[in-house]
């Protein structure tokens, strides 16, 4: 019981530091700075539209070498001409203390340069420290605008509207509210991808990063990137062969160290 309070508390930090241990990005946009607005769908549905095939997938993260505080997800996302769709599965925690979320988004493509994407996760807590599980409905809405090739501008607002469900103690108050991210990233050149995005939570808190990815060969790319508030730098790379892919990333804090994750997945 006390290893479950102590990580608790962990968690608790993590919540005042504005981290949300169910939202980690996809490996590739982490290491470039947390940009997940152009680059995940997990962030943005709309970004469903703009994946070049099916593909399925599977990451871990793992928080300051504790693995009490590593979160998994798999995932799969299909995108076709009349409504592309997306399922995600995820997990962070451990035994005593599990957070848990169930997503499935949808996009479609407007026209050329539009696309709009909603998407609908179910989160629960599981913890012996409840008596009840603390659970929550919610919708994410999405837009990306393309006026030029080679250029994405987007928008998103996560977990508007919220509906908090089986918690009858309103002090518990693990899950993050509403955010609003806007982002852009731009190809300068076909083997340099250049990211950045600005980030407005409830409590009226600003974050914001960039980041950059740069292709040495055509199947292996470096990347790298910094979040503000709190400082974060990233870094990683990216391997293809054939149909497959490993992303790897590190986020270094200045004062916890360094977190890191890996990410494996098959395209088809």
């Amino acid at each position: 019981m006390k290893k479950c309070i102590f990580i608790f508390e962990i968690i608790s930090l993590f919540s005042l530091g504005a981290t949300n241990s169910l939202r980690i990005s996809d490996m590739r946009s982490g290491a470039m700075g947390g940009n997940g607005v152009t680059l995940s769908y997990l962030f943005n549905p709309a970004m469903l539209e703009f994946s070049t095939g099916s593909v399925l997938s599977i990451d871990y993260f793992n928080r300051y070498a504790i693995k009490e505080l590593g979160t998994i997800q798999g995932g799969f996302q299909y995108p076709n001409s009349y409504l592309s769709t997306g399922v995600q599965i995820v997990s962070f925690g451990y035994e005593q203390y599990r957070e848990n979320l169930a997503r499935v988004a949808f996009s479609k493509r407007l026209n050329a340069q539009w696309a709009l994407g909603i998407s609908f996760q179910y989160a629960w807590i599981q913890s012996e420290l409840y008596e009840e599980s603390p659970s929550r409905l919610s919708t994410d809405i999405g837009m990306v605008y393309s006026p030029v090739e080679n250029l994405l501008i987007a928008v998103s607002m996560r977990d508007l509207p919220s509906i908090r469900l089986s918690v009858k103690d309103r002090s518990i108050n693990n899950f993050q509210l509403y955010n609003v991210d806007f982002g852009i990233h731009w190809y300068v050149l076909n083997n340099l991808l250049i990211t950045g995005y600005v980030g407005i939570e409830e409590n009226i808190q600003v974050q914001g990063g960039f980041g950059m990815e740069y292709y040495v060969w055509d199947y292996f790319a470096l990347r790298g990137g910094i979040q503000a508030h709190p400082f974060l730098p990233s870094f990683g790379a990216g391997f293809r062969w054939q149909r497959f892919g490993v992303d790897v990333m590190a986020i270094w804090h200045t004062t916890l160290g360094i977190s890191s994750g890996i990410g494996l997945s098959y395209s088809f």
